[in-house]
């Protein structure tokens, strides 16, 4: 099977819709586009502890809000929103990526674990000791209006 190529929009895609989050409130410990043997299509996972918290009904119906409101090209069709115990996230060595988001992502090859095996994978951030935000993610105006002034 041949693998999707990832391409620069994808990557800005994927850093202004993390970035666009954590502005409206939501904690997320790891977001990266990985590429799974399995289906060697490119997927941007994200991974919060909000998704334990309130449920993932919640932070996705969140996320689909919020996809439209900054203009993204991106979908839920290109997004794996997990929780934080995602045995995918967990096996990433934190040594593989960096603490904030940078506009380059830290590459990563070849990590092989029992169920799985990342094939390549671009990580933006890792931090595993974040907190659930302290109320459900709501999009309501004013929300919507913080994500939509960090993309103009």
């Amino acid at each position: 099977m041949d693998k999707t190529p990832l391409v620069g929009p994808d990557f800005a895609a994927g850093r202004e819709l993390i970035e666009a989050l954590e502005r409206t409130g939501i904690p997320v410990a790891f977001a990266g586009w990985l590429s799974l043997r399995e289906t060697f299509d490119w997927q941007l996972y994200i991974a919060s502890p909000d998704v334990q918290t309130y449920g993932p009904t919640t932070v996705i119906r969140f996320v689909d809000t919020l996809l439209t409101a900054i203009e993204s090209p991106l979908s839920l069709g290109n997004l794996r929103i997990t929780n934080t115990s995602n045995h995918f996230v967990n096996r990433i060595p934190e040594s593989y990526g960096p603490r904030q988001i940078t506009p380059h992502p830290t590459r990563i090859v070849g990590i092989a674990f029992d169920d799985g095996y990342i094939v390549e994978g671009f990580v933006y951030k890792i931090d595993r000791k974040l907190k659930p935000s302290k109320t459900a993610p709501r999009a309501n105006a004013a929300t919507l209006k913080r994500a939509r002034s960090l993309a103009a």
